[in-house]
């Protein structure tokens, strides 16, 4: 099907099933754009919202006049003049396979039929139709007029012709077209899991709370939100639907299990920011001030730094603030703090046993402890009760910092070191890879994943990553940002400690590693 989309945007009229809070994002984004829609929905309350919310978007945006270009029908037979279709019914197979089915005869070619789906399978639902050539995938994020993606979908059987429409009409949409294979959950939904999945595990397993969690993702790595709050606002359901979908479509791959915390909350009804009550508890909010980070300086004398570059950035920081940085330890001299950035367990060892001996007892010793569990480090020292675990690949950018210690008075010795530094400490408990590097390192391992099986290349995952799900950087950029041969370091670790396949390490990072 032609769609000619030049300087004066003649869009072919646009049919939408289903007037929810996705349906009527997508009409509310091509009646922007000027485009003719059709939009059905059995239920005419919900039809009337959605003009409604429609109706005030785009007058507030100075474009009322295109409020006329919305046509509202209660059947499916009311599509009939749109050229193209974007089916946004509720995530289940057969119902989607139904529909297409109906529309293939109510909208003969050459109509594109194209579905929102976010999980399921693309092809299984064209297979219900007459004409598959002309059935793709075209999922939007939520909210459809805010979010500049939209994933393009091509099913077995899809005409490529079918595709270059559809990324015509995406661009004249206003928004960025991206195209990725038929595989479980595209590009984000697929490659986003991990971020849901290790903080659901790491919280399961009493290494850090929710809200510890979230404070190290948002302010300890850049996320615009942490996973929790995330899965509040996009609908706990929602989210272990998704879940569930990829573990069934996969025949059981471990990376994609569904966690007892979420099917918990399922549940007790708590599906979030909808039911006020997720994660969190929303019917009496208030937003909590936001701390300000201490100002960087203050330091005073000297700062050990160890060999190794398992901190970046670190002795550069702690030079800013005003400490005089070395790596040797001088017997006459008592240090601020003592820093052990080297990876791998035995050069670790080495230096740590050695900063041990040298150094006056009271003298804190940080060992980074994204490779080496806490337990380990310590049965390294002489003086273990001055052992303090962190997060070096992440210590730098972040406003907080993951710290593992004893309780006692060691602790506001430390936490003055940081304020120092400009950082804030948030104490968690012994875990492999700590928070913030299992949960970047396993994202990078499922965008390397989807990379080497042909879902879409690095560049078009990490920009699928960006503007799906604003994270600060794409997953693959981040991995190459680390450092390949850490991001293995720790998919290893964690492969070590657990012995599940749920940690192991995709070929590509291999390769990127040597």
């Amino acid at each position: 099907m032609e769609i000619p989309l030049g300087d004066g945007k003649q869009f072919p009229a646009i049919g939408i099933i289903g007037a929810g809070t996705m349906g009527s994002g997508i009409a509310l984004t091509a009646l922007y754009a000027g485009a003719h829609v059709y939009l059905q929905d059995a239920i005419p309350e919900t039809l009337q919202s959605a003009a409604e919310y429609a109706q005030k978007f785009l007058e507030k945006k100075g474009q009322g006049e295109y409020f006329k270009n919305l046509h509202l029908v209660e059947s499916l037979e009311g599509l009939a003049p749109a050229e193209v279709i974007i089916e946004a019914a509720p995530e289940r197979l057969e119902l989607k396979q139904e529909l297409f089915q109906k529309l293939d005869a109510i909208c003969p070619p050459p109509a594109i039929l194209a579905s929102n789906t976010s999980t399921l399978s693309v092809t299984a639902i064209a297979a219900a139709t007459a004409h598959p050539a002309r059935v793709a995938g075209m999922h939007f994020f939520n909210p459809a007029p805010l979010l500049p993606l939209v994933e393009l979908v091509r099913a077995a059987q899809t005409d490529p012709a079918v595709i270059e429409s559809l990324h015509a009409l995406t661009l004249a949409l206003g928004k960025t077209p991206v195209v990725t294979g038929d595989t479980p959950g595209f590009i984000v939904n697929r490659v986003a899991r991990p971020f849901y999945g290790e903080a659901l595990r790491l919280a399961g397993e009493g290494a850090a709370t929710i809200e510890q969690i979230d404070q190290l993702a948002e302010r300890g790595a850049g996320f615009r939100m942490g996973p929790f709050r995330l899965m509040d606002l996009i609908g706990i359901d929602i989210n272990a639907g998704a879940m569930r979908s990829m573990y069934e479509q996969t025949f059981g791959e471990p990376r994609y299990r569904p966690h007892w915390l979420q099917m918990q909350k399922l549940a007790a009804g708590e599906l979030g920011r909808k039911s006020g009550k997720g994660f969190y508890a929303y019917k009496e909010e208030s937003e909590a001030a936001k701390e300000e980070p201490p100002a960087v300086g203050g330091g005073l004398g000297r700062m050990l730094v160890s060999e190794g570059n398992w901190a970046p950035d670190l002795a550069e920081l702690c030079a800013r603030a005003g400490y005089q940085v070395d790596s040797v330890a001088e017997p006459d001299a008592a240090p601020a703090a003592c820093f052990v950035v080297a990876g791998r367990a035995e050069e670790a060892a080495r230096l740590a046993a050695w900063y041990d001996a040298s150094l006056p007892p009271e003298t804190p010793l940080f060992v980074q402890c994204a490779d080496i569990t806490y337990s380990e480090a310590a049965s390294w020292l002489q003086h273990p009760e001055r052992l303090i675990g962190f997060d070096g690949l992440f210590f730098a950018g972040g406003e907080v910092v993951t710290l593992i210690g004893p309780d006692g008075p060691l602790r506001a010795q430390v936490e003055q070191v940081l304020s120092h530094l400009g950082k804030r400490a948030v104490w968690v408990g012994e875990t492999p890879g700590l928070v913030l590097p299992r949960i970047v390192c396993q994202l990078a391992n499922e965008a390397a994943f989807a990379e080497l099986e042909g879902v879409a290349d690095g560049a078009t995952i990490d920009l699928a990553m960006r503007l799906g799900v604003n994270y600060p950087q794409g997953p693959l950029e981040w991995g190459a940002a680390l450092g390949w041969t850490k991001v293995l370091g720790v998919l290893d670790h964690l492969y070590a400690e657990y012995h599940e396949e749920r940690y192991r390490a995709c070929v590509l990072i291999r390769k990127w590693a040597r």
